[in-house]
């Protein structure tokens, strides 16, 4: 089972790789908060490490800055160094949601780009830290159970059981 897994990972992450345009290896430097700042033509905004508040919980991911980019096309993105969060589609969830968001995105800085990694991250994370029940974690569900797999993604409803079997596990992954 572990070795399926592993292969359709695999496979996924080569179609991802295809699908990127040669452009994106013209460059192999990421962006720097400020560089992607001017990129957004000055309307994104950099709020320093430990300054990011959502529901007035003060949040952390190390000593990484967070980007405020509400034309981001998702609720939350991460370049090395930095993570964008997108404050207007962040308003329509749950706190819980929300947080949870924030620490996938925090995930990716602290473990890849693997996106099972990041949501695992995430909920253990939140459990740790006390902002995430078992209810949390089916509001989380309810969120991401209709999203349809992709290149990058497993489905929804694939994602939610793992989230729900790293929650109840206590040993880090």
């Amino acid at each position: 089972m572990l070795i399926r897994h592993g292969l359709r990972r695999l496979a996924l992450g080569l179609a991802a790789l295809a699908m990127i345009p040669s452009l994106a290896f013209a460059d192999p430097r990421t962006p720097t908060p400020e560089e992607y700042v001017a990129h957004t033509g000055g309307q994104a905004t950099i709020v320093p490490y430990g300054e990011f508040v959502l529901d007035g919980i003060k949040l952390y991911c190390g000593r990484r800055p967070t980007v405020i980019d509400n034309n981001l096309d998702d609720y939350g993105a991460a370049y090395p160094g930095f993570l964008i969060m997108n404050m207007r589609l962040l308003a329509r969830v749950s706190t819980p949601v929300k947080l949870w968001i924030y620490s996938h995105e925090c995930g990716h800085q602290f473990r890849g780009p693997d996106e099972e990694t990041a949501d695992c991250f995430a909920v253990q994370r939140g459990r740790r830290q006390g902002w995430l029940s078992p209810g949390g974690v089916e509001e989380i569900c309810s969120f991401i159970s209709p999203a349809k797999g992709d290149a990058m993604h497993f489905s929804g409803s694939h994602r939610c059981e793992y989230m729900r079997q790293c929650f109840s596990e206590f040993g880090i992954r």
